[in-house]
């Protein structure tokens, strides 16, 4: 399948859950899924023991699915608790696949990582309130476990929220 051109977009309903969804229609060495080097930015640092996630331009459902696809792999591998989500550059994307981030990314990342998850979301106030108006927080929610999301409008503040986070986190565990 060639970026951009979507031949079966049947493969995007909401039949389809979480990471498993990607499985079935990309592989992380898939040749065609240009995203990851155009579009998306992730790392992981060992040291802060964070997920750093950069989008930038405009984000089309392919991409944005493709794009989740790795960064679910770095989810699977790294199970982080913390992340940055750094959209100060990309383009807003349509209210459906915000959606689907939320019905199924989330509820996935929160099962793999078996714990609470703490996303610091940079970007402008004005895209924030779009993007968590239309959620119910069942999303959230996975057993005793958490997506705590925080807005933030620069990276240095998201990583003093997360940093605060994770005491507070080890405290309340009672370590």
């Amino acid at each position: 399948m060639a970026l951009g051109r979507v031949t079966d977009t049947s493969m995007y309903t909401d039949n389809l859950m979480g990471a498993n969804a990607f499985g079935k229609h990309f592989s992380i060495g898939d040749k065609e899924r240009q995203v990851l080097h155009e579009r998306l930015c992730l790392n992981y640092n060992y040291e802060e023991e964070t997920l750093y996630i950069k989008w930038d331009g405009a984000v089309n459902s392919t991409e944005l699915r493709q794009g989740y696809a790795h960064i679910m792999d770095m989810v699977f591998t790294y199970k982080p608790q913390k992340w940055i989500l750094d959209l100060q550059n990309r383009v807003s994307i349509e209210k459906d696949d915000q959606q689907w981030v939320f019905k199924y990314i989330f509820p996935e990342v929160l099962r793999a990582v078996n714990k609470n998850v703490f996303v610091a979301v940079v970007m402008p106030v004005f895209a924030y309130n779009s993007l968590v108006n239309e959620i119910d927080g069942d999303e959230l929610m996975d057993g005793d476990n958490f997506m705590i999301i925080h807005h933030c409008l620069y990276q240095e503040e998201s990583r003093r929220w997360l940093s605060e986070m994770a005491r507070t986190d080890m405290k309340v565990a009672g370590v």
